[in-house]
Order: C-alpha cells, then sequence, then structure tokens
C-alpha cells in the first residue's frame, strides 16, 4: 500500500509508462524542471543599469529579514518561503574562527503533499496528535539532510568572522513550506541559495580603546590601564554585502527512480526463467504523483562547479506496481534500485544543477522576479512592490 498518496494501479500504470515514454503526465521530458517563478529581490532604480559589483541594488523582501526569497510554481501547490537573519553573537568554543549558520524547516501551514517521509500531509488517520508528530518528524529529517547535502558548503564560514574569538556572524535560515507539489528538498534548496544570495550584512569593525592612568589618582598605584573594547557597526545599506561564498551554495536534485514490471507478453515469453526484468527510468523534479510511483529517490547535491557535495537515497513506493516480493532488491524493486543506474543518477543531477546554476544567474542579474520556463528559459519581471530597506535597524549584538 501506497503512505504517500492514495493512487490506483491503474493511475501508477499511466504515470510509469508516460515516464518511459519520455512525456509526463504535465508533458515535460524526463530532464526537465517546472517552470518555476523565483522572487528573491526587490525593485531596483530604473535610472541606474544592475551592476555586478554594485550590491545596493539588492534588498530583502521580507521585513526583519536580512534576506529573503520565494519559490512557487503558477497554478500548482508549491509555494516556499525562505528567510535569512543575521546576528552578531559569541562563536563556539570548538569553532572560534567560524562563523554560524542555523537552519529551521516550518510545516505547520503545509496543507499538501509532497512529503519527503513517506507519511501524507493530509493523512488524517490517528486523529491531530498523529499528524503533529508526523509533521515534526518530516521537519526534523529535512532539516537534517539541508544540514548534511547544502549548509557545510552554503558560504565561506571564515569569512563571517569579525573578531577572532570574540565576535562572528551567525545567519539563521527559517523556510516556511506553505504548499509543495513534490520534491521539497530541491525547492527549499533554491530558496535557500536565492536568500543567501540576497542577504547583506553591514560592514563591521572592531575597535579597542586602551587608556593608561599615569597620575595614580586616588586608587593606589600608578600603571593601572584599562581597555574597552566595542564594535562599530556601518549604517550605510549602500555599503552591505552578502555572506562570502554564497554564490557557490549547493543545489540538491532529486532522482527519482520509476520501474515498471514486464508487460504480458514478456512475461509468457520468459515463463522459464525466474528472474524478472523491470524497465527503470530517471527523472528529476518529480510531482507528488510521480514520487508515488518511485521506487527509490536519489538526493545529490552539487555545486555550481560540477563538485557532488553529497548523495543521500530515499525510500518510494511503487504505487501498487511492484513489491518486494515480485522484484527484489536486484531488480529495482521494492525501494531498491539497479546498481547500473548509480552512474546514470548522478549524471542526471550534474547536468540538472548546471541547467539551473546557470537559469538563476543569468536571471539574476535582470530584476527582481525570474521565471523558469520550458524550454530552459526564464524572463524577468519587474516587480513595483516591495517593503523597503530595513536592515540596518535590526542588529542584534549578544
Amino acid at each position: 500500500n501506497n503512505k504517500t498518496m492514495a493512487i490506483s494501479s491503474s493511475e501508477a500504470h499511466y504515470i510509469i509508462e508516460s515516464c518511459l515514454t519520455d512525456f509526463r503526465i504535465d508533458g515535460r521530458s524526463q530532464h526537465e524542471h517546472r517552470p518555476y517563478t523565483i522572487t528573491n529581490r526587490s525593485t531596483r532604480s530604473k535610472t541606474s543599469p544592475p551592476s555586478k559589483n554594485n550590491h545596493s541594488d539588492i534588498a530583502p523582501a521580507l521585513i526583519l529579514s536580512n534576506g529573503s526569497s520565494r519559490i512557487h510554481l503558477p497554478g500548482s501547490s508549491t509555494d516556499i518561503l525562505c528567510s535569512v537573519k543575521a546576528d552578531l553573537v559569541h562563536p563556539s568554543p570548538s569553532k572560534p574562527n567560524e562563523g554560524v549558520l542555523e537552519l529551521a524547516v516550518d510545516l505547520s501551514l503545509c496543507g499538501g503533499g509532497g512529503t519527503v517521509t513517506g507519511v501524507a500531509a493530509g493523512d488524517s488517520s490517528g486523529g491531530a496528535p498523529k499528524r503533529r508528530r508526523q509533521q515534526r518528524e518530516e521537519e526534523s529529517q529535512i532539516t537534517s539532510l539541508l544540514q548534511r547535502l547544502v549548509l557545510p558548503h552554503a558560504v565561506d564560514y571564515k569569512k563571517l568572522v569579525v573578531w577572532p574569538g570574540k565576535y562572528v556572524w551567525r545567519l539563521a535560515v527559517d523556510i516556511v513550506v506553505l504548499r509543495c507539489d513534490g520534491c521539497v528538498l530541491d525547492a527549499s534548496s533554491m530558496a535557500v541559495r536565492e536568500a543567501l544570495r540576497n542577504t547583506l550584512l553591514p560592514r563591521v569593525q572592531a575597535v579597542m580603546e586602551n587608556s593608561d592612568a599615569a597620575d595614580g589618582g586616588g586608587g593606589g598605584g600608578g600603571n593601572n590601564s584599562s581597555s574597552k573594547n566595542d564594535l562599530m557597526v556601518d549604517g550605510d545599506i549602500h555599503g552591505a554585502l552578502p555572506p562570502s561564498g554564497a554564490e557557490d551554495c549547493p543545489l540538491v536534485v532529486t532522482v527519482s527512480i520509476l520501474s515498471a514490471p514486464p508487460s504480458a507478453t514478456e512475461a509468457l515469453a520468459k515463463t522459464g526463467t525466474k528472474q524478472k526484468h523491470y524497465k527503470s527510468i530517471s527523472i528529476i523534479d518529480a510531482r507528488t504523483e510521480e514520487e508515488a510511483c518511485a521506487s527509490s529517490r536519489v538526493c545529490v547535491s552539487v555545486d555550481r562547479h560540477g563538485m557532488v557535495c553529497g548523495v543521500h537515497t530515499l525510500g518510494g513506493s511503487s504505487g501498487g506496481m511492484i513489491s518486494a516480493e515480485e522484484g527484489g532488491e536486484e531488480n529495482g524493486g521494492g525501494s531498491s534500485m539497479p546498481l547500473a543506474m548509480l552512474g546514470e543518477v548522478v549524471s542526471s543531477a550534474a547536468m540538472a544543477c548546471k541547467n539551473l546554476y546557470e537559469l538563476l544567474d543569468d536571471a539574476g542579474e535582470g530584476g527582481s522576479r525570474t521565471r523558469m520556463k520550458k524550454k530552459n528559459e526564464i524572463v524577468a519581471e519587474e516587480d513595483g512592490s516591495g517593503y523597503g530597506y530595513l536592515l540596518k535597524n535590526h542588529l542584534l549584538i549578544q
């Protein structure tokens, strides 16, 4: 039985056969992304063209955020918000010369599918306590996967140091999944990267003032000295810069493996053999219905240089098409995939990430809103709205 989404065997058969013919249920090809719309910048001045070296025309679009982004699909049930809040804190004793990057995922507003753990968000069995427990488990798993696949390479942690051993930047990344129609890790990684690229950190200078009391005064000895340490924060947003290394933040591509059992004619022709041969295909950016038919899913994290930063496998459900007894692990049945497909999976993920980086970087120079269209096109849209520059008034020193 499929726990991710209620889907019949006939529906699963139709979805898998559509993928095998390279014409998926929404008209996409095997390795084609959906037309995501990415909002990550407020309105820039129309009198001055954008400059790669001028970060002053980038500003957070969410109030009280140093950086933010929104990933959504027009006409679909995918909508993810990401906010980055920067604070000056004391570094960890174990890593005194590195900044801090924290991540939190919230699924409380998510009412749709697209789950990672294989439990439907709308499953009403067990009542509200069970749903809340399932939600917490899935939030924990999504957070853990992003921490392993994305955060270690998201920014240059050493460049977040303001005062070695005393003050560093702490970037708190909050992801709110409003709705998600499959591949929540992929969309979340895009939101994190765009939010980090949009984050502005003001210039902070460490100041140390020493004063010597040579006259002795009424306290006694004449060699008393006192020191006053302080931080000077530049309130001019034009001097603020994004965190170093945010451009190289990895993206996650989830490759779903769909397997179909042999047809009745092929089964009769191979009656004497015990081993059944399953036709398998890998697809990217799967919808909820396609994830429900996947026998296995592989999450691959790739940076903009084409280097694989992490790989994680997730079990899938075959939608009633293949059972563990029928398939066996060596044939792609159950929650496994053929070993021969591993190279194809990694290659597909690397190529998909390369295309994503090109599309996101090209569109990032054009305007505040970008839309990823089919045929690998991105159109920049003018956005006349924005919440203004609120960065310099919301700094916290702990």
